[in-house]
């Protein structure tokens, strides 16, 4: 008779329960449901702390099935239900994702970390900081040593309203081993400094695939202030490398004799390469990416927008 009250009284609160589980929700789900809506926003969205039980529930031991419904109290020991703060580092920690150190959000908290893949707002900032910082008061006269020839652009101390700029800019006429750009690139110091490694691939492959050595590269762009395109457009948070000098964009290489090789032309995606030129692009392209000489390399195989270019960049990679 005992057991059969406990049950009637453990079913009498069952609505009041639920009632009080509903009104808290499920931290988990919302806390999927917040990360989910950050893709293509403007800053991560904030995490509510779920409110404490109502105050004619303490007390109550609830059914096992209900207890995990029913939202926690608040304590000394969470201090984010506590404070009634929210922020990126609750949404992170209600969803169960780590979070390591550095690992800053927007307003300086610790945060989700693929939140800031879509923080619009810092993540110019951040690329600006890298630039800004890569190249030593020695840049310049490092890459006079190298046997390149260039023209030193005045110093650039912070971005513009766009974000935009060249803080150690020079403009680069002939490579490390003579090769000429056509038209000159406007870079940063610390992007010219990787020509020489960039250039003895392509020497290398030009030997091996072209018959010689490059005389020439024909450019479509190096500094230009403008947001990302093509496949990762909207979705890195950040403005182009080209808005900092830190990327060149190369057409065609032309051997000293035979023929050049054109990217439009020649590069074949997916495909045993049948014509020379395409060996050497193909092999470039591998290259480049598996050595290290630049961080980032971008063709026809990427997306459409570079099918008549190979991209170029020494940028920090697309989410830091």
């Amino acid at each position: 008779m005992e057991a059969l009250q406990q049950g009637d009284m453990r079913l009498a609160l069952l609505p009041a329960a639920m009632a009080v589980a509903l009104s808290g929700g499920c931290s988990l789900h919302r806390a999927s449901a917040e990360e989910g809506n950050t893709r293509g926003v403007t800053s991560p969205g904030a995490l509510a702390a779920p409110p404490a039980p109502a105050a004619s529930t303490a007390g109550v031991e609830l059914p096992a099935p209900l207890r995990l419904l029913a939202p926690p109290a608040a304590s000394v020991s969470d201090p984010l239900a506590a404070s009634g703060a929210s922020g990126a580092s609750g949404a992170a920690g209600a969803a169960g994702a780590p979070v390591g150190p550095g690992e800053a959000g927007a307003a300086g908290q610790t945060g989700n970390p693929l939140s800031r893949m879509f923080d619009r707002e810092t993540r110019p900032a951040r690329q600006w900081a890298y630039i800004s910082t890569a190249a030593g008061e020695t840049c310049r006269e490092a890459l006079k040593a190298t046997g390149a020839k260039f023209r030193v652009l005045p110093d650039v101390t912070k971005p513009n309203r766009n974000g935009c700029g060249v803080p150690h800019g020079v403009l680069l006429t002939r490579g490390p081993t003579g090769i000429t750009y056509s038209p000159p690139i406007q870079v940063d110091c610390s992007f010219a400094l990787r020509l020489p490694e960039v250039e003895r691939i392509l020497q290398e492959e030009a030997k091996e695939h072209l018959g010689a050595e490059l005389s020439r590269v024909v450019t479509l762009g190096s500094y230009a202030c403008r947001p990302v395109v093509g496949r990762l457009a909207g979705r890195s948070g950040g403005i182009s490398e080209h808005s900092f000098g830190n990327a060149v964009d190369i057409a065609r290489f032309e051997p000293k004799r035979g023929r050049s090789a054109s990217v439009m032309r020649d590069y074949q995606s997916g495909e045993e390469p049948k014509t020379e030129p395409t060996r050497f692009l193909r092999d470039v392209v591998r290259r480049l990416r598996g050595e290290g000489a630049i961080r980032r390399v971008l063709g026809p195989d990427f997306d459409a927008s570079h099918r008549d270019h190979l991209h170029l960049d020494q940028g920090t990679r697309w989410w830091q």
